[in-house]
C-alpha cells in the first residue's frame, strides 16, 4: 500500500458531452493508498472524484473502471475511469449540480477531501428531511428537499424484504418531527403501518368500533354505481332500469339539499347525478324489488297499488326499506283475475344484485347504517381523515372486498382533492396547506394492464394537476414494472432499494436520468436497507443507508410460520367459516 501526499490519481484523456475518461496514473502500482492518513481505494462505482480544471473545480461520479481502454481494433493496457459529472464548486464555494464546467485534456484528477465533502453533501438544502445516511461515511447525513419530494411525487420500490415500509416509516417519521403542520395520509391495503408509526399517527378501519372507516355510497359516480349493481350505463344500451336509477337518484339528491334548507347555497340546476349529495340506496332497492316481485290489484298495474300478503292481525307485510325487509306479494293468479304479474321483470335481477350487497357485512362500512347523511357528519369524515389531531392518518382497507377496493380508493384520491380544491375555492384559512398522500401496495391497484381501473385514473389525474394545490403522492411498490408508465412519469425521486425481478430492474433504468442509469444497474446486490435515490430532491444520485426504526425491528415478521412448531388443533370445524362464505 502506498502514499500519496499529493492526492492525484490520474489525468482527463478525454472529454464529451457527458461522461469523460481518466486515465490512472501509473506511478499507482495498486488501488488503494493512503493520503493525508485516510484510506483511498480507487476505482469505487458510486464514489467521487474531483477535477481541478484552472480556477475551477469539478466533481464526478465514477461509473466504472477497466485495465484496458479498447481504440479502434486495439487493445492498449491502461487502467482507465469512466465519469460522470454531477457538478462544480461555485465561487462562492457552494455545490451546483450539472456540468456547467468541463475539463480539459490533460487536467489532474483528485481524490475527494473532507472538505469536498461537507461542499457536496451539506450545502445548503431548503426544506431539507433526512432520508438516511451516506453509504459510503455513516456518520453523514442525507437531504432531501422536502418540498421537491413531496409536491413533486416520489416512489419507493424494492423486492420483498428489501426495507420499503422502514423507509417510508423512517421518512414520514421524519417529517412529522420536524414539521409540525404536516399532514400525511397513508393508503393501507394490509394494515400494517400503524405497528411502525403508533404514537405519530390515527388508524381508521372497517373493524375499529371507534375509528370507523366509512366510505358513503353517495359518493361513488354513477357510472360506478352501475358497474357495482350490474346495471348497463352504457350509454348504447340505455334501459328502463338505467332511466329509472338515475332518475331517482337525481330526484333524492335535490330533496336532500331543499329539506335541509341548502337551495340558497347550492343551486338545484348546478346537481348533476354525479353530485357528492347524499341519497338513499335502500329506497332504490325497495321499489325496484317491488316493481319487479310485486303482484297488482287491478290490471292497469297502478305503481303502489301492491296486492300484499297478510299477517295474521291482517295487517299487509309492506316490509321495510331501512331494515331491508322484503314486502311479501300474494301470488299472482294465471288467468284474467286479480293479483296481476308484474309486468317489469327486468327490475328483478338488479334488486337481487342490491339486496346481496346491502345485506353483505362486508360492504357495511359503505352502504350500512354507518353511511353519513347529515351535513356535520360529512364534514367530521373529512376533518378525520385529513386534519385530526395527529399529523399521519391511516385507512387500513384490509378487509375491504377485492372487487370494490379500487374503486374505494379511488373514491378516497377524489374526495381529498375535492376538499383541497374547493376550501382553496372557498379561501378557507387552511387554503395551500399541502398534503402527502402515501400508497402501499400501489401495484395491486395502479395495474398497467387494467385499462378500467378507476383508482389509477383518479390517482393519475391528481399527479398531473395535484401540484399546484399543494398535493403530492408517495408511490410504494415492489413490482414497479406493473405500475402505469403515465403514474412512473410523473415522478420526480426514485428511492430504489434491493430489485431481484430483471423487469422491475429495467423499468426503473428505464426512467432514471440517462446519465444516471449506470447508478441503478446494481439494485440486484443492495442489502436491506439500502438504496440509491435519483432524482430533482437532492442535489446528486446517492447511495444510502436507512436506519431501522426501532418499531419495525419489534415486528415479527416469523410469527405466521413459528405456528408451525406448536401443537395442532385437534377436531377443527369450519362451519363459521362457510356461513360467511356464502354470505358473499
Amino acid at each position: 500500500m502506498n502514499g500519496n501526499t499529493s492526492g492525484i490519481i490520474g489525468s482527463v484523456i478525454e472529454v464529451n458531452s457527458e461522461k469523460i475518461i481518466i486515465e490512472i496514473s501509473s506511478s499507482i502500482k495498486n488501488y488503494s493508498f493512503v493520503h493525508n492518513g485516510l484510506l483511498y481505494r480507487i476505482g469505487q462505482i458510486g464514489s467521487f472524484i474531483k477535477i481541478i480544471s484552472g480556477l475551477s473545480l469539478v466533481y464526478g461520479m465514477i461509473e466504472s473502471f477497466s485495465t484496458f481502454m479498447q481504440k479502434d481494433d486495439q487493445y492498449l493496457d491502461k487502467k482507465i475511469l469512466t465519469v460522470v459529472l454531477v457538478g462544480y464548486r461555485n465561487t462562492a464555494g457552494v455545490f451546483e449540480r450539472g456540468s456547467k464546467i468541463t475539463p480539459s485534456i490533460n487536467d489532474d484528477v483528485y481524490v475527494i477531501e473532507k472538505e469536498d465533502i461537507e461542499i457536496i453533501f451539506k450545502s445548503s438544502v431548503p426544506f431539507p428531511i433526512q432520508v438516511g445516511n451516506n453509504f459510503y461515511d455513516e456518520g453523514l447525513p442525507v437531504y432531501l428537499n422536502l418540498n421537491e419530494f413531496v409536491l413533486k411525487h416520489s416512489f419507493i420500490v424494492g423486492s420483498t424484504g428489501s426495507g420499503k415500509s422502514n423507509t417510508a416509516s423512517y421518512l414520514l417519521e421524519n417529517i412529522v418531527k420536524n414539521y409540525k403542520s404536516s399532514r400525511i395520509l397513508i393508503i393501507d391495503v394490509h394494515g400494517e403501518y400503524m405497528n411502525y408509526l403508533k404514537g405519530n399517527a390515527v388508524e381508521y378501519s372497517i373493524y375499529n368500533k371507534t375509528n370507523r372507516l366509512i366510505v358513503p355510497y353517495w359518493m361513488l359516480s354513477f357510472e360506478t354505481l352501475c358497474k357495482l349493481f350490474g346495471i348497463s350505463s352504457d350509454v348504447n344500451i340505455v334501459s328502463t332500469v338505467t332511466e329509472e336509477f338515475r332518475d331517482m337518484i337525481l330526484k333524492m339528491k335535490k330533496d336532500y339539499v331543499i329539506k335541509n334548507q341548502l337551495a340558497e347555497k347550492i343551486k338545484l340546476n348546478d346537481i348533476d347525478i354525479n353530485s357528492p349529495i347524499p341519497f338513499s340506496i335502500n329506497d332504490i332497492w325497495y321499489e325496484f324489488y317491488s316493481r319487479g316481485y310485486g303482484t297488482y290489484n287491478t290490471a292497469s298495474r297502478e305503481q303502489g297499488d301492491y296486492s300484499y300478503r297478510k299477517d295474521e292481525q291482517r295487517n299487509p307485510l309492506i316490509g321495510d326499506p331501512i331494515k331491508m325487509e322484503k314486502p311479501q306479494f300474494e301470488p299472482y293468479t294465471v288467468g284474467t283475475a286479480a293479483p296481476y304479474k308484474s309486468q317489469e321483470l327486468c327490475f328483478r335481477s338488479i334488486a337481487d344484485n342490491m339486496f346481496k350487497i346491502l345485506k353483505n357485512d362486508s360492504f357495511d362500512f359503505m352502504f350500512g347504517n354507518c353511511a353519513l347523511q347529515k351535513m356535520d357528519d360529512i364534514n367530521k369524515l373529512i376533518i378525520s381523515w385529513i386534519d385530526n389531531a395527529k399529523q399521519i392518518t391511516i385507512l387500513n382497507l384490509s378487509g375491504i372486498p377485492h372487487q370494490v377496493l379500487d374503486i374505494v380508493i379511488g373514491i378516497i384520491v377524489d374526495l381529498t382533492f375535492d376538499t383541497i380544491y374547493y376550501s382553496i375555492k372557498a379561501k378557507k384559512q387552511y387554503e395551500g396547506r399541502p398534503i402527502l398522500m402515501c400508497f402501499e401496495e400501489a401495484h395491486r391497484y395502479l395495474n398497467s394492464k387494467n385499462d378500467s381501473c378507476y383508482s389509477e385514473k383518479a390517482i393519475e389525474r391528481v399527479m398531473k394537476e395535484g401540484r399546484k394545490f399543494g398535493i403530492g403522492y408517495m408511490i410504494i411498490s415492489q413490482r414497479p414494472a406493473e405500475i402505469s408508465n403515465t403514474v412512473i412519469s410523473q415522478v420526480s425521486t426514485y428511492i430504489a432499494l434491493r430489485l431481484t425481478n430483471t423487469e422491475d430492474q429495467t423499468k426503473i433504468i428505464s426512467f432514471a436520468p440517462n446519465n444516471f442509469s449506470f447508478f441503478l444497474k446494481a439494485l440486484s446486490s443492495l442489502g436491506t436497507g439500502e438504496a440509491f435515490v435519483i432524482g430533482e430532491s437532492l442535489k446528486i444520485p446517492m447511495k444510502v443507508k436507512i436506519p431501522l426504526l426501532d418499531s419495525v425491528k419489534n415486528v415479527d415478521f416469523d410469527k405466521h410460520i413459528s405456528v408451525w412448531q406448536e401443537q395442532r388443533q385437534q377436531n377443527p370445524n369450519y362451519l363459521e367459516t362457510i356461513e360467511q362464505w356464502m354470505q358473499k
